[in-house]
């Protein structure tokens, strides 16, 4: 199976090689330190931080996952 990371059905999708996962979930991980960048630069005034929280909750999920 190639994964498509963008698409709706990656979410739900078994994906058998662990190779496979820990690339999907590499790729999550460049996704949320991009977003995460994008929030901490543009949010001056803190409306952002709940979203920030949740990208550095999700990190941590993910950086477990990879070891």
């Amino acid at each position: 199976m190639i994964p498509d990371y963008h698409s709706d059905d990656f979410s739900t999708a078994r994906l058998e090689d662990p190779v496979s996962l820990r690339s999907a979930a590499g790729e999550a991980r460049a996704t949320l330190y991009t977003v995460l960048n994008r929030l901490e630069r543009n949010d001056l005034e803190g409306e952002d931080q709940q979203s920030i929280d949740d990208c550095l909750g999700a990190l941590a999920i993910l950086e477990e996952a990879l070891r």
